[in-house]
């Protein structure tokens, strides 16, 4: 019996530390092709983070444009489930900014 609970703890443990990295390679693989099919454009990739309990597959992290609404920005995380990507993401980042276009020379002419 104490070498069941030995192992049990052993396998916690581990678990735990080492968790389900090797889904984060994964996650990379397949994000821009199923980005683009949301009508989304990957601005940045920000960075990921390694799965652990209540966190299967690991998190990688991206700042993408909604091809569909003009200034729409979102942060977005991704997750894997079995074959299929998760993803995460909140309210709209949205740019209020005007386009200038400059003509004539720096003298005002």
């Amino acid at each position: 019996m104490k070498e069941i609970a030995g192992l049990a703890i052993i396998i916690f443990l581990g678990y735990s530390i080492i968790g389900t990295g090797t889904r984060v390679d994964e996650i990379r693989a397949k994000v821009p092709e199923s980005i683009a099919g949301r009508s989304w454009k990957i601005i940045r990739y920000e960075g990921y983070q390694y799965g652990s309990w209540c966190n299967h597959g690991g998190k990688v992290w991206y700042h993408v444009k909604d091809l569909k609404q003009k200034n729409t920005y979102y942060r977005v995380y991704v997750t894997i489930w079995g074959n299929e990507l998760q993803y995460n993401y909140g309210e709209p980042e949205t740019l209020n900014r005007v386009d200038l276009e400059i003509t004539g020379d720096y003298n005002g002419n």
